[in-house]
């Protein structure tokens, strides 16, 4: 013998309030949607058949708020109400034992109107069947999980030819739920789930001293899909839409149409750049919404737009407040982002005010496109602006110069950018979000030329003094040298232009990282147990260098400095004042050490005696040095 699971109303109510629905609000959507999923089955057997819902508020004698919803729907036998009204996962619009089939329907689940006990103390469903001869019937079910169903008779309720084909449920509230039945409560949410719904849905609303009056919510026609006089006249109205949808003034509207799977809508372009994330788009569910904040409904790339979708196909989770991120929607997402893409090519190779209105505000999205697709890619090199030591420029106009060097730092860019422009060397900035992956990828596709900046770049188009020269400065580069060991900083002798710089700092990324890593180990030699002597490698050449100008006053007169403690103090004023100028910010050490340079320096301009400030900063007489525990 077999017993049958039972279930206690009262705890799947919580579960449903607490884990399935994202609130008690929920529950008008529930209504409305159980609503018009009987007036869709009506119209199925009787397409004359009149198509209305109507959504009312008010009290009961006893004082209790209440919310009626009547329709003209398909209605329920006493067999039917029994069945369907008091078990949970049984739905008839997914039975084809009922005679009804599943796909124009938006509910599925069986979980529908016992939603309303989220809020109700009790539901009353009067309900009279479209089927020949079917008396009408009287649902009652109560919080605590009982439930009983009466066939009417001619004096309960009127006489059984006297009442309409179709359903009237009365959700009569909990006292602590009352609020969420109130009249303009009511109104919003119906507005909110269903004011793109087909039918006829109408609320009765209080009006300031007068009695209350029946206002339509619903629109005829999904908005994107109002035909009109002009293209002028459409944007508009779209304009408008978008303004009152979601509370921005939109840039452009991309409309998105896929007949094929079922899903129409529109794109609107947001007026500001944000950051990559959530799309946040609204979507509906055969015209119900099914939620303000869906996100997967457009490729990553498209969070510069916020879009306004219906689908008839997607499926949407048991709560109906997401989409099952399945196969169908990995389809339709990949095809409405190919129209996205579409109207971004035809739009920006059209030069226009909207053309450079979308690159000024979203060249940050239109990156992160390109990163992933190589026709964007081509685009992208057409027509986004970027930084460059000529100025700003195309990528392709950068190529059509020659080879494209870039920096893949802002902080390299600003180091070099003065010196590279003034020796006629074009530097690309690819220091932003996206922009060093873009220019790797150019540079594997067959027809670009493309790499990053070297130092040995700069050092060889810097001009060499002559040999008398190099000669003459030997001394004073070869203390500079040793001076600057413990900032594994080599120093050399150029000329270049502006004459106003006295130095500037090169690096080598390659370098570096070996320099972070010899540091990581040195600092942490347990932890690491040796697993990093593997990357060490070794070397001579430092992974700095500090360029002196020899075309610069300061410069020139410190290379014929003796050698000595304003020597030394010179030496590190320009280096960590080239630090600062790469775009470095400088350590607690550092900015000690240059406040003691530019004292000793300032002690000697100002003729006061040679003291050991530099030395007591540094810790010795040969020049600064870097303090003890970050050596």
């Amino acid at each position: 013998m077999s017993d049958r699971f039972q279930v206690d109303l009262a705890g799947m109510v919580d579960l449903l309030s607490r884990h399935l629905y994202s609130g008690p609000q929920v529950y008008v959507r529930e209504l409305i949607q159980n609503a018009v999923d009987a007036v869709t089955a009506r119209r199925a057997l009787d397409p004359e058949a009149p198509a209305t819902i109507r959504i009312s508020t008010g009290e009961t004698p006893a004082g209790e708020a209440l919310v009626e919803v009547v329709d003209t729907g398909v209605g329920l036998t006493a067999a039917e109400a029994a069945e369907l009204l008091a078990t949970i996962g049984r739905s008839s619009k997914r039975d084809p034992s009922l005679g009804l089939g599943r796909a124009e329907f938006i509910g599925q689940f069986g979980i529908g109107m016992l939603a309303a006990f989220m809020v109700a103390d009790r539901i009353e469903v009067r309900s009279r069947s479209a089927v020949l001869g079917a008396a009408p019937i009287l649902w009652e079910g109560r919080a605590e999980g009982t439930f009983e169903v009466t066939e009417l008779a001619a004096n309960e309720g009127g006489a059984a030819e006297e009442i309409p084909v179709g359903t009237t449920v009365r959700v009569i509230a909990r006292a602590e739920a009352a609020h969420w039945l109130a009249a303009d409560t009511v109104l919003g949410l119906a507005r909110e789930y269903g004011s793109l719904l087909p039918f006829d849905i109408s609320v009765l609303v209080p009006v300031d001293g007068d009695e209350p009056a029946w206002r339509r919510i619903t629109e005829p026609e999904l908005p994107w899909r109002v035909e009109y006089r002009s293209r002028g006249e459409r944007s508009a109205a779209l304009a408008e839409y978008c303004e009152r949808t979601f509370g921005f003034t939109l840039i452009a509207a991309i409309d998105l149409e896929l007949p094929v799977a079922g899903v129409s809508g529109v794109a609107f372009l947001l007026p500001q750049a944000v950051s990559p994330g959530s799309g946040q788009h609204r979507v509906y569910m055969k015209r119900m919404l099914l939620g303000q904040r869906i996100d997967r409904v457009l490729p990553d790339w498209a969070f510069f737009a916020r879009a306004v979708i219906d689908t008839e196909t997607l499926s949407p989770t048991a709560s109906r407040e997401q989409l099952h991120d399945d196969e169908l929607l990995m389809t339709v997402r990949d095809a409405l982002g190919a129209q996205m893409k579409q109207w971004v090519t035809e739009t920006l190779r059209s030069p226009s005010g909207l053309a450079r209105r979308v690159i000024e505000v979203h060249h940050l999205a239109l990156r992160a496109l390109a990163v992933t697709d190589p026709e964007m890619l081509e685009l992208v090199a057409e027509v986004l602006p970027f930084e460059t030591s000529d100025g700003v420029m195309t990528l392709a106009e950068a190529a059509a110069r020659g080879e494209i060097v870039y920096t893949s730092t802002t902080e390299a860019y600003r180091r070099v950018a003065a010196v590279a422009r003034a020796q006629g060397l074009a530097v690309v900035n690819a220091g932003y979000v996206y922009d060093a992956d873009l220019l790797q990828r150019l540079g594997s596709r067959g027809g670009w030329r493309v790499r990053e900046l070297e130092s040995a770049d700069l050092v060889q188009i810097l001009a060499v003094p002559s040999l008398a020269r190099e000669l003459e400065v030997a001394d004073a580069v070869a203390r500079a040298r040793d001076l600057l060991e413990t900032d594994d900083c080599d120093v050399i002798v150029r000329g270049f232009a502006p004459d106003s710089v006295p130095a500037i700092l090169l690096r080598d990324a390659e370098g570096e990282h070996r320099r972070d890593l010899d540091r990581e180990r040195d600092e942490q030699p347990d932890l690491w147990g040796g697993l990093l002597d593997g990357f060490a490698e070794e070397r001579a050449a430092r992974t700095r260098t500090l360029v002196l100008n020899d075309d610069c006053e300061v410069a020139q007169r410190l290379l014929a400095a003796p050698a000595g403690e304003v020597f030394a103090a010179g030496l590190r004023s320009l280096y960590l004042s080239a630090v600062m100028l790469a775009g470095e910010g400088l350590r607690g050490s550092e900015t000690t050490a240059f406040s003691g340079a530019l004292g000793v320096l300032l002690g000697a301009a100002l003729g006061a005696p040679t003291g050991s400030a530099l030395d007591r900063d540094q810790g010795n007489d040969d020049g600064p040095q870097r303090p003890e525990e970050e050596r």
